[in-house]
């Protein structure tokens, strides 16, 4: 009977999950922008806690993976690897986009193909497009949005923070194009780390690092004097 604890930081929401034998049995969650250093290893503690386990009864833990948020994709990685180094077990990573693809199929069933967005300011996104098996279509990539991304004709859901906006600027036909309004938890990641579990798809918790695939630039401050 395998327990795996599911770690979600990658946007505004902040969420954690328990399943046990494939299922998920306790979930705590806020929707609270830039708070997961507050809110992460506490709902961790606690979902541990009350179901009377500690970090080294788990098999696994598995978190959103990125791309997302550069700040929640490190708090939770950071944590993650605390938790995998000191109860001795490995990490499963789960693609963030994949994540929300799994989101859409479950409210839109009759998808023949997804596409997830996650909003990279300005006309730009991170993009993934899947079949409806959740087979990878087109590799997860950050793309400006405009004309020039191929698409697919009909029974679409579009699904993520970028969705709106890329709905509004491709001005898609509605009646072929569905967006899925719902935001992502630790509970959409069940399906696919059931799948690395099953697989034992594990990564390098020494080397692992969030998949931001754009590159992260960190300025400097400029000087006052």
């Amino acid at each position: 009977m395998s327990s795996l604890l599911l770690l979600e930081s990658s946007g505004e929401i902040c969420s954690v999950a328990l399943t046990q034998s494939g299922k998920i049995i306790q979930e705590k969650a806020i929707l609270e922008p830039n708070a997961h250093s507050l809110y992460l290893a506490p709902f961790v503690a606690d979902v541990l806690k009350s179901n009377g386990l500690t970090a080294s009864q788990l098999d696994a833990v598995a978190i959103s993976a990125g791309p997302g948020s550069y700040t929640g994709l490190r708090i939770g990685c950071s944590l993650a690897k605390g938790l995998c180094f000191g109860a001795g077990i490995p990490l499963i990573a789960v693609s963030t986009l994949k994540a929300l693809a799994q989101l859409a199929r479950i409210e839109y069933p009759s998808a023949k193909h997804i596409i997830s967005l996650i909003d990279a300011r300005r006309m730009d996104a991170y993009m993934g497009q899947y079949d409806e098996a959740l087979r990878i279509h087109q590799d997860e990539t950050f793309v400006t949005i405009n004309s020039d991304i191929k698409l697919p004709n009909k029974h679409v859901a579009v699904v993520g923070s970028g969705a709106a906006k890329f709905m509004a600027e491709l001005k898609l036909d509605k009646s072929d194009y569905n967006h899925v309004q719902s935001s992502l938890y630790a509970r959409h990641m069940l399906i696919e780390a059931n799948d690395l579990w099953e697989s034992q798809t594990f990564v390098d918790l020494e080397s692992y690092e969030p998949n931001y695939i754009k590159t992260v630039y960190v300025t400097k401050p400029k000087s006052k004097f």
